[in-house]
């Protein structure tokens, strides 16, 4: 594991402070926000692995949670100003990205280093640095690059080599090759104890509740999801170090519920085998769920990881329409997608599906289509959202083609230029993704199966509050 010397770290007077700040200026959300209010907030383990990789090399950090610790824009300037941090790294992606503009800017008046990072950065790093708050990006992923840019401020050194870094001189904004971690096994677990663990919640898990990740990047190329560099290589942990996290998670901060933040956890058979297999000879009791393809399950696995506490698993449907399925290169066919929901309910585990209503060229009967394939499989939870074609995605490239949007609006946006909401894709877009969760959850056979499983008080409270939500549906948040 490399550890930089303490030779060349020296003694650390400079305080770092990590931030994940609010969605403050998110005119671009696709889930409705009346859902979004309810459906909790996680662990940012981005910047926790980061805070964990800077401990690990003798920085003095800590992180500001803003989502988790529910605080306002005035608190969060606040805290900065009490705390008085030389180095401020803000995490965000492209939706989020002017509110991260907002906290950097308090950041940078509390005297403040400033640093960027996150997808958004690896797409836009010159329109990212243009603010003059804002001093440096970080491109890929952000363990090592900014471990080294801290070691570089603190002695005074050059950091134009550093891999990953964006930075400004003589008016220019430089970027650096991407950084990507080749063998993750070598990063320390994130810094939950860094974070407010109790104050994380999921409307439809246990609490206290985390996330956690067993690999990183993803080999799949769907249309609508955007990749940064780091992001288009797939690398696993070890089995063994995963569940050593798992048990401290339990152990250490009484965490009753894991969601693993994989793109797919069962794209290595060995891998999720070997994961299943370890919880099983330690006998570790902790219910967990992931993320994984309807291409890459089968009975057996299935079997073997309700056994090992998996609870539940999501499901990228996406689309109810073969045409649509093809367009978004999922690679995957209706029957099947039947075939394993099935398969997940007659194994006794919960089903997850994800859906996207309103994709480029989509009509009435494909979108009709999706919602009547949601309500035919009948997972025990389904989420809708709008399509967003994020900037270097297949859909962007589809949806300039057929003149929906300015091909340009990104690069705009992130500049601070008035260029108001994205289009949707087709029509009446809201009144779909209405009709899709009003349509599904509001089935008196669904609400009946709800209501059999209740099994606590805090539970029915989750419910109701999500059912308010589809009530009072709306997409964007309230003046």
């Amino acid at each position: 594991m490399m550890i930089l010397g303490s030779d060349i770290m020296g003694n650390r007077p400079k305080k770092v402070i990590l931030v994940r700040y609010h969605d403050k200026g998110n005119i671009n959300t696709r889930l409705p926000e009346s859902l979004n209010k309810v459906q909790g907030v996680l662990p940012p383990l981005g910047i926790a692995y980061i805070a964990a990789f800077l401990e690990q090399n003798g920085v003095n950090v800590s992180i500001i949670d803003v989502q988790g610790l529910n605080m306002t824009s005035a608190e969060f300037a606040k805290a900065i100003e009490d705390k008085k941090p030389d180095i401020v790294a803000i995490t965000c992606m492209t939706p989020t990205f002017h509110g991260a503009l907002e906290a950097a800017k308090m950041c940078k008046k509390a005297g403040a280093t400033v640093v960027l990072g996150g997808s958004h950065i690896s797409v836009y790093p010159k329109e990212s640095l243009q603010p003059d708050f804002v001093d440096f990006g970080i491109v890929g992923e952000g363990e090592y690059t900014l471990a080294e840019l801290v070691d570089a401020l603190e002695n005074e050194s050059d950091y134009s080599t550093i891999k990953g870094l964006a930075y400004k001189k003589d008016g220019n904004v430089i970027i650096n090759q991407a950084r990507i971690v080749k063998d993750i096994d070598t990063l320390p677990f994130p810094a939950y104890h860094l974070l407010p663990m109790k104050k994380y919640s999921s409307v439809i898990g246990l609490h206290p509740v985390s996330t956690m990740i067993s690999s990183r990047g993803c080999p799949y190329r769907c249309g609508f999801c955007f990749k940064q560099p780091s992001d288009k290589v797939f690398r696993t942990r070890n089995p063994y170090s995963v569940v050593d996290e798992m048990e401290m998670l339990v152990t250490k901060h009484g965490v009753k519920e894991i969601m693993f933040y994989d793109d797919t956890i069962t794209v290595k058979r060995s891998h999720i085998e070997g994961i299943c297999n370890e919880i099983l000879k330690r006998d570790l009791k902790v219910k967990w769920e992931s993320p994984t393809r309807i291409d890459l399950v089968d009975k057996e696995l299935l079997t073997l990881m309700k056994k090992a506490g998996c609870i539940r698993l999501r499901y990228g449907v996406e689309s109810g329409d073969p045409r649509i399925l093809e367009l978004m290169n999922k690679k995957i066919t209706i029957d099947r997608v039947q075939e394993v929901f099935a398969l997940t309910k007659k194994v006794g585990l919960e089903s997850f599906a994800y859906f996207i209503i309103g994709y480029a060229t989509e009509t009435p009967h494909t979108m009709q289509g999706t919602i009547d394939l949601a309500k035919k499989i009948n997972p025990d939870f389904v989420m809708f959202t709008i399509a967003t074609p994020y900037p270097q995605t297949p859909l962007h490239t589809l949806s300039v083609t057929n003149g929906l949007i300015d091909p340009d609006y990104w690069r705009k946006f992130t500049l601070g230029e008035d260029v108001g909401r994205m289009p949707y894709l087709i029509p009446d877009a809201e009144e779909w993704i209405k009709k899709a969760y009003r349509s599904f959850y509001l089935r008196p056979s669904f609400i009946f199966k709800k209501a059999k499983k209740l099994r606590s008080w805090s539970t029915f409270k989750k419910y109701c509050a999500g059912a308010w939500g589809l009530v009072r549906f709306n997409m964007l948040p309230e003046d």
